[in-house]
């Protein structure tokens, strides 16, 4: 028990040594904190990045529906569809998804910078490091949507598909220069603007070719049985004439009541009227041939139009240029045919409007509407990086104290 008492007593005598060496050093931890703390805040304005952000506005629905020949699509039921969608501007979800997983990788953004010759641009190679790494994208472009689950909850009713639409982006860059990060949130805006655009053309462009040649094959068929038709009218018309001819009395005679006409009593008709009947359907037949017709040189055009156009996606890796190009591609292909032939002339206008919309849309509407803002100040945490480095500096120059005195007491 005395030993223990014994050993009580030191350690109470260490105890007071070793905080009386802590007092006898207070101005020594005090100056050696305030230095860390300079040291600290010194390096925080150093490394601290500017922020810059930016709103991305999609200026319509994406991706833009083409004009089509098929008279079919003037329905009503086609024109509320389109009305709709026009209503609920954006990109669906799933579409973006899809978007997204091609803009995110290094690749794509690699093919961007090589295809607008961007490899000089101050900061660029920083933010193809951001890039390459695994959800550098996503934490740099954010979606945003018309309605958060917040706002579901406050509304008397609840949204509709449009909803889930992707309404724009929310894009932040962090660099050591403000500018470079504004230009930076700038590219990015442009960047999957131009991924979209390639994304859709390329999907149109790799189809169209077949898409138009089995419809060109469709209609060829559909001339085929329109010419077995008229054909077959034309026999009937000719047989119907010679019996009109033998039986005139018949033919003068004129009908004295109204009768239900079916498939198996149409035989029962007189000669004259079967003759009329097939003359109008003829008529219509051959109509139907000249429209056919037209269609069929329309859908030929339009593949020479998209073949072309497949060549420069082919060739080029930027959807803006790609975009465009289209013009040029368009004028060349018509630059041999007759423009004041109607046929020729509404697939020009149609492809002209096309090219205009997509422009409109993908290139004037689709903009910033807030930012890139220009930061003014570092992106830190001033206080924290003081009241941290506050207690880091107390510990450590109290530490470095009490092992200065230790070390003179043992050794």
């Amino acid at each position: 028990m005395e030993n223990l008492n014994q050993l009580h007593k030191h350690n109470g005598e260490n105890v007071v040594i070793y905080v009386k060496a802590l007092r006898d050093a207070r101005k020594w931890i005090g100056a050696a904190t305030i230095a860390v703390m300079a040291i600290a805040v010194s390096g925080a304005l150093y490394l601290g990045q500017y922020r810059s952000e930016g709103f991305l506005q999609f200026g319509g629905p994406i991706p833009l529906s083409l004009e089509t020949l098929d008279k079919d699509k003037d329905s009503k039921k086609d024109k509320d569809k389109d009305k709709d969608k026009d209503s609920n501007p954006g990109i669906v979800l799933t579409d973006y998804k899809r978007y997204a997983a091609a803009f995110s990788t290094s690749e794509r953004f690699d093919a961007f910078v090589q295809a607008n010759k961007l490899q000089a641009v101050d900061g660029i190679g920083v933010l193809r490091k951001a890039m390459a790494s695994g959800d550098g994208f996503n934490k740099m472009v954010e979606p945003i949507f018309p309605f958060t689950k917040m706002d579901a909850k406050e509304l008397m009713e609840q949204p509709k598909d449009g909803g889930n639409n992707v309404i724009g982006l929310r894009i932040s860059y962090a660099a050591g220069n403000a500018e470079s990060a504004q230009r930076m949130v700038g590219l990015l805006g442009r960047y999957t603007i131009d991924s979209i655009i390639y994304s859709n053309y390329s999907d149109v462009l790799r189809f169209k070719h077949i898409e138009l040649s089995a419809k060109i094959t469709k209609i060829d068929n559909e001339i085929i049985n329109m010419n077995e038709r008229l054909e077959m009218y034309q026999r009937k018309g000719v047989v119907l004439k010679k019996i009109v001819g033998n039986y005139p009395e018949a033919a003068n005679k004129s009908a004295t009541s109204v009768i239900s006409v079916t498939e198996d009593s149409a035989r029962y008709l007189s000669p004259i009227t079967h003759l009329m009947s097939g003359e109008v359907e003829a008529l219509s037949t051959s109509e139907t041939i000249i429209t056919l017709k037209r269609q069929q040189a329309q859908n030929a055009l339009l593949r020479e139009y998209y073949d072309k156009a497949k060549s420069l996606l082919d060739t080029n890796q930027s959807g803006e240029a790609l975009l465009r190009g289209l013009e040029a591609v368009k004028e060349g292909v018509f630059k041999t045919k007759n423009l004041n032939d109607e046929v020729v002339k509404e697939v020009y206008n149609m492809i002209t409007i096309d090219n205009q919309r997509a422009i409109n849309l993908y290139l004037e509407k689709s903009r910033f509407i807030a930012g890139p803002t220009l930061p003014e100040k570092r992106n830190i945490r001033l206080s924290a990086v003081l009241l941290l480095s506050l207690l880091f500096g107390f510990f450590l120059s109290s530490a470095i104290v009490l092992l200065r005195k230790w070390w003179r007491e043992n050794l």
